[in-house]
């Protein structure tokens, strides 16, 4: 009876190792990825080995790995794929259908100088994936300041995720504007405002965790309180460290500093006519 109980015992050890090692996370993929088609919207996927991935030059996202899946959050959005033989099989929107191979004499930078540390982030961001699949993000936004979801997204940022920094934030922003149903409100929100010390410490933590993205974020909420001198800078000095979503934003900002330089001018047009006639 000893004997049996003792190989119980074994047997549930053995397979739950096995388990554990068959789900074992890392982000330990690395290389070129081409697409194999013109009809793939993303041409191709580079991957440091660290978390990180270059889309196309458009800039970086981060990915982990799950068995032969892979998840890669370009931004707010999320691409599913498989992993076969060198090729990635999109599973999910945007890249549904298509094939990346992995382009064998090509060069990549790693950035995986501590394994036990990439895998731990890379566990940090399947526990914020498994976050995001219980509802919709909407959803998650309602629950309002200080919710479960708040509480953990910031437990995430504190234990290195620089992606959980930027969500919380953002959380932490809205909240500061008044909420959710700011949003939807027909009243304008303040435009020029001092910046909430707490929202920018957040954001630098990103920034400290080697995160470039969060120089675009930290554009976006200056502009977002009006002050555009400093998201232009914001926008500016990310670029210059790598960044490529913060060229792009650098780029629409001054697209909307030119439409409203000639909404203004159309403005005060008419009132110079009407001048000029009365005379």
């Amino acid at each position: 009876m000893k004997k049996r109980i003792f190989y119980i015992v074994i047997a549930l050890i053995i397979g739950g190792i096995s388990t554990l090692s068959a789900q074992k996370i890392t982000n330990n993929l690395q290389g070129y990825f081409k697409a194999s088609s013109d009809t793939a919207m993303y041409e191709y996927f580079t991957f440091d080995g660290n978390g990180r991935v270059d889309i196309m030059g458009m800039g970086n996202g981060y990915y982990f790995q799950k068995d032969d899946s892979l998840i890669v959050y370009p931004d707010k959005s999320i691409f599913k794929f498989v992993i076969k033989d060198d090729k990635l099989y999109g599973a999910s929107d945007w890249v549904d259908g298509c094939v990346w191979e992995k382009v064998k004499d090509t060069t990549i930078e790693t950035l995986r100088i501590d394994p036990l540390a990439s895998d731990r982030i890379a566990g940090l961001l399947y526990q914020y994936y498994n976050i995001k699949s219980k509802g919709s993000e909407l959803s998650l936004l309602f629950e309002g300041p200080d919710s479960s979801y708040e509480r953990t997204i910031k437990n995430l940022c504190d234990s290195g995720l620089s992606k959980a920094c930027l969500d919380y934030a953002g959380l932490k922003t809205l909240e500061d504007m008044g909420g959710i149903t700011a949003l939807y409100s027909s009243k304008k929100q303040m435009k020029k405002r001092a910046a909430n010390q707490e929202i920018v410490d957040i954001i630098y933590r990103a920034i400290d965790l080697g995160d470039t993205n969060g120089y675009e974020v930290l554009g976006g909420y200056y502009a977002a309180i009006g002050d555009i001198q400093a998201a232009r800078e914001s926008f500016e000095l990310g670029g210059e460290l790598g960044c490529g979503k913060c060229s792009i934003a650098l780029f629409s900002l001054e697209l909307e500093e030119e439409a409203r330089k000639l909404e203004k001018e159309n403005k005060t047009a008419p009132a110079k006519k009407s001048a000029a006639k009365t005379k």
